[in-house]
């Protein structure tokens, strides 16, 4: 998308008023208005689900009022050739794989281990779906993933947590003492 899903009033004559537009703790885009639209323009902004942030304009910046300019950072933001990315997907390989996904983060302890594990941030490319965990699992010649959703790998992490506190006493497993 290179425009705001919004319509915000223009007339043409020269901004007086920058106002940020923010969607969660994105930053999407810049929206120029004359004094006479700024208002209405915040307000329709605020009924659209945004934060809109007035700013004076700086000295030498002139735009016509109505001119938009939406960051290719933002979350308004999509490439014209495919689906807009979440801001962690690693972009390579999204129709392929069917979905998006996270670069992969081993989980290693630097030593030789039995099993080889590796965890990323997924999420399927059609819209309103959740992100979700996967772990990859290779063990021989064979491997599994499994596919968590955020409140189980959370739940995951905590009883994870338990079981190590519990073997802390194990000569394997004692804490660094730094």
């Amino acid at each position: 998308m290179r425009t705001l899903p919004i319509a915000l009033p223009q007339c043409g004559e020269p901004a007086t008023t920058r106002i940020e537009i923010y969607s969660a703790d994105s930053l999407d885009a810049n929206a120029y208005t004359c004094q006479m639209h700024a208002e209405a323009a915040i307000a329709a902004v605020e009924r659209a689900g945004r934060s809109a942030s007035p700013i004076t304009m700086a000295p030498g910046v002139q735009r016509p009022c109505g001119y938009v300019h939406v960051y290719p950072t933002g979350r308004l933001a999509e490439p014209e050739d495919g689906p807009a990315h979440p801001p962690w997907c690693d972009h390579k390989n999204c129709d392929q794989r069917g979905r998006h996904q996270s670069v992969r983060l081993p989980v290693s302890t630097g030593r030789p281990e039995a099993v080889i594990a590796d965890l990323a941030l997924t999420e399927a490319l059609s819209a309103g779906v959740d992100p979700m965990i996967a772990l990859t699992v290779v063990d021989g010649d064979s491997g599994r993933e499994i596919v968590l959703s955020l409140g189980q790998s959370r739940v995951l992490s905590y009883q994870i947590r338990r079981l190590l506190d519990l073997s802390n006493g194990h000569r394997g497993n004692r804490r660094p003492s730094w």
